[in-house]
């Protein structure tokens, strides 16, 4: 029995597989939100299935390997070295606050206020890329995130076998490629929509995209939480309940803060970036 559950169970909690694959999926599903964003926010290059399909597996490919590019090295360093983890995760912590900030910034339009010529556009990579192909350099535009929230994840995969840790990435990739999926759905039904001029109303996409800015931002808040959290259990401090509990309960605070102060903006970012997008 003792070699069985050493096999099976990923965390030392009851809930065993379904914690494994809950965690996982929600990393998936925080990855995943800009690219079914952006996905919906293409429907006019989606007037086949198959244009869908390319666009889907493109991004579930680059969502499997980003992740494992950004948190393979350390987590080995913090599973070989037990006096690092604390650093480790306090890196991941920084990493991720940096990145929900970027994703405030964007999302509530601080950049416009700004003129901040850091964004997508601007960016050489993406420039380079899209000189030869357009497909790709908008692949490349929503999965930078799956790169640099691998830091993020390490936290997550504390008390993760090395086996648990490689199967994540595929996992987490099936997500992706699922939720994109299912987004292209809409898409492909804008598409239709826009092309019979009937699609004219830009209050339904910007509500669409604020509430998947939303979901976003708390589970990347709840990554962050979570890297604090086991740094503080590296450092010998052992907290009276579970760090995963704790992550949450911060990261829903934080989200309703940010509501009750940002949601406003964040609203008139998205109607107006939504009516542009319908101009175009």
């Amino acid at each position: 029995m003792g070699r069985r559950s050493k096999v099976f169970v990923p965390v030392p909690y009851s809930s065993g597989n379904v914690e494994y694959i809950l965690i996982n999926a929600a990393i998936g599903v925080g990855i995943a939100a800009d690219a079914v964003i952006a996905t919906i926010g293409r429907f006019r290059r989606f007037g086949r299935i198959q244009d869908a399909l390319t666009w889907a597996a493109a991004i579930g490919l680059t969502h499997t390997v980003f992740p494992m590019i950004g948190l393979i090295g350390l987590w080995y360093a913090a599973s070989s070295f037990p006096s690092l983890k604390a650093g480790i995760y306090g890196a991941g912590f920084l990493v991720m606050v940096w990145f929900i900030t970027e994703v405030i910034r964007e999302v509530a339009g601080f950049d416009d206020d700004d003129g901040d010529a850091a964004n997508t556009e601007h960016d050489l990579l993406y420039r380079f890329i899209s000189n030869h192909s357009k497909f790709w350099a908008a692949v490349w535009a929503v999965s930078i995130d799956a790169l640099v929230t691998g830091p993020g994840k390490t936290a997550a995969t504390a008390q993760w076998t090395q086996a648990q840790v490689l199967g994540s990435f595929p996992l987490v990739g099936v997500v992706v490629f699922g939720l994109v999926m299912l987004s292209a759905w809409p898409a492909i039904a804008l598409h239709r929509y826009w092309k019979a001029n009937k699609f004219t109303d830009p209050q339904g996409l910007a509500r669409f995209t604020a509430i998947g800015s939303w979901i976003e931002l708390s589970i990347f808040l709840y990554f962050a939480y979570l890297a604090v959290s086991e740094m503080v259990v590296a450092l010998g401090v052992r907290p009276a309940i579970s760090e995963f509990l704790i992550a949450g309960g911060f990261s829903v605070t934080t989200t309703v803060i940010l509501l009750l102060i940002l949601w406003e903006r964040v609203w008139g970012t998205q109607l107006h970036e939504a009516e542009e997008l319908l101009k175009q």
